[in-house]
């Protein structure tokens, strides 16, 4: 039962964030403060909780080796997905026509990121991955809304737009799904899981340190409510990595 709930808190905060993009205009500067707390979110994650796990499971230096993988993992998928895992993507496609290449950079995106939450099938391991989950759902609001902003900007009928973010909403999950049966299948499951999660930290840094770089303004000065996102966004991370 848990783990229905636990694919529920992927699946619906991230759909119902894209849907409301037809009915509440959100601001750039609105999405940036979204962005700015859920990378520096990620950010403190990574480096107060899962670093830490992950190089006292894995030696040195074959955990930094899977960190960097997952880094330049993620910098492949932007030729893909234009960058829009960082709130904006710069696309040239036609009107109408929706960017096949992108859809498929930012679905494996998001798949691989689902990939350690495994353990949420497993009652003995869910519970210590609370912290993660949240990360990649607040990760995937924002990116669920500009996703939407861009589908709808390409004038794409908003029934198709509602298929694609359902799609994307059930990445994650799907990518749990596959982790789980390839633990299984595989076994030493706790070796498998900390490579993925190492892969998937890869990802984090790079995204993060990204979104916080480009949040800021002219001059690179930040405006105080970014700050003030970056640092609220530190401090849950910090909180639920004790």
């Amino acid at each position: 039962m848990e783990s229905v709930l636990y694919i529920a808190l992927l699946f619906i905060p991230v759909l119902l964030a894209g849907v409301t993009v037809f009915f509440i205009k959100l601001t750039e500067s609105h999405l940036k403060l979204l962005l700015a707390f859920s990378a520096a979110y990620l950010l403190a994650l990574s480096f107060l909780h899962l670093l830490p796990e992950i190089f006292s499971t894995i030696p040195s230096p074959r955990a930094g080796l899977w960190v960097l993988a997952g880094f330049f993992i993620q910098v492949l998928l932007e030729f893909f997905s234009s960058g829009i895992e960082h709130g904006h993507a710069h696309i040239h496609a036609n009107k109408s026509k929706i960017p096949v290449v992108l859809l498929f950079g930012l679905y494996l995106h998001s798949f691989i990121e689902g990939l350690p939450l495994a353990g949420i099938f497993n009652t003995s391991q869910s519970n210590g991955l609370i912290s993660f989950l949240m990360g990649i759902t607040l990760h995937n609001i924002p990116i669920s809304i500009a996703f939407s902003g861009l589908l709808i900007h390409q004038q794409i009928a908003k029934s198709k737009v509602v298929i694609y973010l359902v799609l994307l909403s059930l990445m994650a999950p799907l990518g749990a799904v596959i982790g789980y049966l390839m633990q299984t299948t595989l076994g030493n499951t706790e070796h498998l899981s900390t490579i993925f999660t190492a892969i998937v930290v890869g990802i984090f840094l790079h995204i993060a340190t990204t979104i916080i770089f480009e949040s800021s303004e002219k001059n690179h000065r930040y405006h105080i409510t970014k700050l003030l996102s970056i640092l609220l966004g530190v401090a849950l991370g910090y909180l639920l990595s004790k």
